[in-house]
């Protein structure tokens, strides 16, 4: 599908509507219905995708729109295209434009608009003396008392929901650039079972053959036959996951289900990253950049009352200390992937030699075709396991920067 550029929709701050970073978000919401609708689409199930963009023509180049705009799907693209395509970013756009709209900026402005509706409420009463116009006005009188208190306790304002968008579409740029790797993974671990399926095909025709011959049972042909079988379920399993994956993440990104776009390659691999993390430094940066905290402190900002503060400054002393545990997690875990492809290059490594003996062998006819088939079959696998290994560590990687600049778990 190619997509075209919008040339009418403005978003509300021009170039970037959501790209701020170094702010944060949490729950805690006691706005009315609306809100609650508005906050559920967060995160939302995915509606049919949108051919246009969410930001107006001169946000970009012409250049930079041409390769969104291509029928070719980039990794190094893909915050940009959650930005502009994703359907639940620009339904979260809308919903925060109309929120300002009807709601404006600051607490005050809720607060006010609470008053304003309790208000509306009350001056609606009938005053009737029936039973039904007395139970109706008890119940807009019950309305009102509530958003009158909603108005006394909120501590939201406009920026909170932005914050929250923010780190919405940080969330799922990360959920893209994972499925993005699941793409890769499940195809490597398909090239393995269609490997061990060969030889698994191999082994039933030797069963067979020594059947034939007296020296295996009928009940070793059936299990070897079983082992096909259930090999080609395994890898009948894989083919929908790898289909299912790349679905889920052209939709995410902008296309339709049925689109074909051209999917490149992942990015090179670089293990020396971890090398360079100062995981303290990282640690305070994280903290100054995390969503859930900086919605908290907009919070404890915005509090009218002694004790919500003093339940707030607990709430955001917590999330400081979360986030640092949750940093230092994530970087144990790239630690574990980069220890873990060591292991599978050392693997890779004395399979090959094994390899390279087993060929010898079978020049010299001290071993079978069979028993040489094994030992490729095992060689394959382990250089596989390589490929896995480096895509674990990219996985670790990418949610690593994603915690510092401000997806770290704060509770």
């Amino acid at each position: 599908m190619k997509r075209l550029k919008n040339r009418e929709i403005k978003s509300l701050f021009n170039v970037r509507f959501f790209r701020v970073r170094k702010q944060s978000c949490a729950g805690d919401c006691q706005m009315r219905t609306f809100i609650c609708g508005l906050l559920a689409c967060v995160m939302g199930t995915m509606a049919p995708v949108t051919a246009l963009a969410a930001s107006p023509d001169f946000s970009r180049t012409q250049e930079e729109w041409s390769r969104l705009q291509d029928n070719v799907l980039e990794y190094d693209e893909i915050a940009d295209l959650i930005h502009e395509y994703n359907v639940t970013v620009q339904n979260n756009q809308y919903e925060y434009r109309t929120f300002i709209q009807d709601y404006g900026t600051t607490r005050k402005d809720i607060s006010n608009q609470y008053l304003s509706l309790a208000n509306d409420l009350e001056s609606s009463r009938s005053g009737g003396d029936t039973a039904s116009e007395r139970v109706s006005d008890l119940q807009l009188d019950l309305q009102a008392k509530s958003l009158r208190e909603q108005a006394d306790d909120n501590i939201e304002d406009s920026h909170t929901y932005y914050l929250t968008y923010c780190q919405a579409e940080d969330n799922l740029v990360l959920s893209a650039q994972s499925k993005f790797i699941a793409y890769y993974d499940y195809q490597l671990q398909l090239a393995e079972a269609e490997a061990s399926g060969e030889m698994l095909e191999d082994a039933y025709n030797l069963a067979v053959i020594k059947q034939q011959a007296g020296t295996a049972t009928e009940a070793e042909v059936l299990d070897a036959l079983e082992a096909v079988q259930s090999q080609e379920n395994t890898e009948a399993t894989l083919k929908q996951q790898i289909e299912n994956t790349r679905q889920s993440l052209i939709v995410m990104l902008g296309w339709n289900g049925s689109d074909s776009p051209e999917i490149s390659d992942l990015p090179n691999v670089d293990m020396s990253a971890v090398e360079v993390i100062d995981l303290e430094a990282d640690q305070e940066t994280a903290v100054e950049n995390n969503y859930t905290l900086q919605i908290n402190q907009r919070k404890y900002d915005n509090s009218q009352t002694e004790s919500k503060k003093e339940d707030l400054s607990k709430t955001i002393e917590a999330n400081k200390k979360a986030i640092r545990v949750s940093v230092a997690s994530a970087y144990q875990s790239l630690q574990t992937t980069k220890l873990s492809y060591e292991q599978a290059l050392s693997d890779q490594t004395a399979a090959a030699r094994d390899l390279e003996l087993a060929r010898q062998k079978l020049n010299a006819g001290m071993i079978t075709q069979y028993e040489f088939n094994e030992y490729s079959v095992n060689a394959e696998s382990k250089e596989l396991a390589v490929r896995r290994a480096e895509l674990d560590f990219l996985l670790a990687y990418e949610t690593y920067q994603w915690y510092v600049n401000g997806l770290a778990s704060a509770e």
